[in-house]
């Protein structure tokens, strides 16, 4: 367990697929070691992060008659790590866990601040405390791993020479893959049409889709992502910051048609966006072609989903359905952005409901964005079909990504000025800080996000896709 523990932190999993699938199933059927509380942590953990629904019950013989956790794990702090690690995984409800967790943070936290702690174990506590293993990006998750482990004095040296050189090797290719994003977005020059108001985000947005996906057999979809999400942001900005309301009501019914000439009547700036959207997909469409399952699979959702705006003309043809696909995404979330307008000109605040249900709505962009990344992938068509049926993780990773964009708005002092009235009267309700109140709300999601995995037996390129996106 431990070994393949380690292989997974330090990026190199992937090289292991098919045996740690073996081995996790094996897993799965094996009694847990009750008495040894490292061991039983560490099952636990990595069966839950591989969608093995195994019960909580399994720490019961670590608490005492009060149903406190024994005094003797205080001391063990490698039980601390191990069980604090465990317990982000929690269900709903499974207040055990819950509890585990305030426990060993006010521990750890003490032992680390009274400097009663040495290298590498302070490190591996500081590390923990900072963020658990589950809730950290891969990438950078393997970057902080390798010096950890390095100094680690149980380390295997065969694995660790094999994660540092897989991750330079992996670092060439996405340096390279940036600097071909970088060059494609200087071409499109969007600071001579747009202006100063938006976000130059070409970095960022590849580092997303690094984030999804790092292993070197998905260099398409990567780029096929990031240039997607920057194009996505540039919409996103022109409601945001560029339009007037009115200008942004009369784009939104450009959009609700896909009219091209009325975007280019409204401003160079919401034609500009339009037709790159438009270019860009019908590129996708064009350079790829080994992918006939997704294409296929996009072509009958654009039929089936119900909660889109669609034309029922029969079949699309293979080279136009993926791009009306995306089209019908935006007009769902141009919608939704039309109403942030709304609110924020006539200074609305909406309710708890209104707020978190409009980032739910906006949710149906992460589709088109999920199958078009797919299709640069050797997906299969589970993969397509699962990510098409819009299923409820998808919604709450939406809603986790627009509250933590909300706390790094309310960091920086750019938070929304209606987001920011709804926050400060939802803290006066509950009596905590702005901020507190948005990550009580991301807390519970996390739950969520973690009820919603264990026992599915979807494929997990698809769950890799949306747990990458919460985090």
């Amino acid at each position: 367990m431990k070994t393949i523990d380690a292989l997974e932190r330090l990026g190199v999993g992937y090289h292991f697929e098919q045996e740690i699938a073996k081995f996790m199933d094996v897993l799965s059927r094996k009694p847990v070691a009750s008495d040894d509380s490292c061991a039983v942590a560490l099952q636990f953990r990595l069966l839950r992060q591989h969608h093995y629904d195994i019960t909580c019950e399994v720490f019961k013989n670590f608490l005492d008659e009060n149903g406190d956790f024994k005094d003797n794990l205080s001391s063990n702090i490698d039980a601390l790590l191990s069980l604090y690690e465990a317990a982000h995984l929690s269900k709903r409800n499974e207040d055990m866990l819950n509890s585990a967790i305030v426990f060993i943070v006010d521990r750890l936290s003490s032992l680390a601040n009274g400097g009663h702690l040495h290298k590498p174990i302070q490190d591996k506590v500081l590390h923990a405390l900072a963020a658990p293993t589950h809730r950290r990006t891969r990438r950078l998750q393997a970057k902080l791993y390798i010096s950890i482990y390095e100094d680690d004095n149980e380390n295997n040296k065969d694995i660790l020479e094999l994660a540092k050189l897989d991750f330079h090797i992996l670092q060439q290719m996405h340096r390279d893959e940036v600097k071909s994003i970088s060059l494609w977005y200087k071409d499109l020059k969007p600071r001579s049409t747009l202006g100063p108001y938006i976000r130059e985000r070409p970095v960022e947005c590849y580092y997303w889709a690094l984030s999804v996906f790092y292993e070197p057999q998905y260099s398409k979809a990567r780029m096929m992502f990031a240039k997607l999400l920057i194009l996505l942001s540039f919409f996103d900005d022109i409601f945001d910051s560029y339009g007037t309301l009115d200008e942004v009501r009369q784009f939104n019914q450009a959009v609700q048609s896909w009219d091209q000439e009325a975007a280019r009547k409204i401003g160079k700036g919401y034609a500009y966006v339009m037709s790159h959207l438009s270019k860009t997909l019908e590129e996708f469409v064009a350079e790829d072609g080994a992918s006939p399952v997704g294409i296929d699979c996009l072509k009958e959702s654009v039929k089936s989903m119900p909660h889109l705006i669609h034309t029922s003309t029969g079949l699309v043809p293979l080279h136009m359905c993926d791009r009306n696909f995306v089209a019908d995404g935006l007009k769902e979330a141009s919608n939704c952005m039309l109403q942030e307008v709304v609110w924020r000109e006539e200074r609305q605040v909406p309710t708890v409901h209104d707020y978190l249900m409009q980032a739910a709505a906006i949710s149906v962009l992460y589709v088109p964005v999920a199958v078009i990344s797919f299709i640069g992938t050797d997906a299969k068509d589970e993969v397509f079909s699962w990510a098409c049926s819009f299923p409820k993780i998808i919604e709450i990773a939406a809603i986790m990504c627009r509250l933590m964009d909300d706390i790094a708005g309310h960091e920086n002092e750019t938070l929304r000025s209606y987001t920011r009235r709804f926050f400060e009267m939802s803290s006066t309700m509950v009596n905590l800080t702005d901020k507190e109140v948005i990550e009580t709300y991301i807390e519970g999601l996390w739950s969520c996000v973690d009820h919603r995995e264990l026992g599915c037996r979807y494929p997990r390129d698809a769950s890799e896709l949306w747990d990458v996106t919460a985090k």
